[in-house]
């Protein structure tokens, strides 16, 4: 790194590799950086709620319900979160 007139540092990059093992690879011998190319795939994310009743019973649902049944005791309860 070298200092300019500025009070900047300037230096020059090194080289950039990345860790995907896929796709299609490019290299820019001027800058030293390397590019690479690859399809994106699609991710789904899930939340799981975690309920619990009075008796000690536990089960989860995928949406969070204003009110729930125990399926141990069967009674109905207000979610509280």
């Amino acid at each position: 790194m070298k200092e300019s007139g500025n009070g900047r540092q300037t230096g020059t990059l090194g080289t950039v590799h990345s860790l995907a093992s896929r796709g299609r690879s490019r290299r820019d011998s001027t800058s030293g950086i390397e590019v690479q190319e690859e399809e994106l795939g699609s991710i789904t994310a899930q939340r799981l709620y975690k309920m619990r009743c009075g008796c000690g019973r536990s089960w989860f649902e995928l949406q969070l319900p204003n009110l729930a049944t125990c399926p141990a005791c069967s009674k109905m309860g207000l979610v509280s979160s």
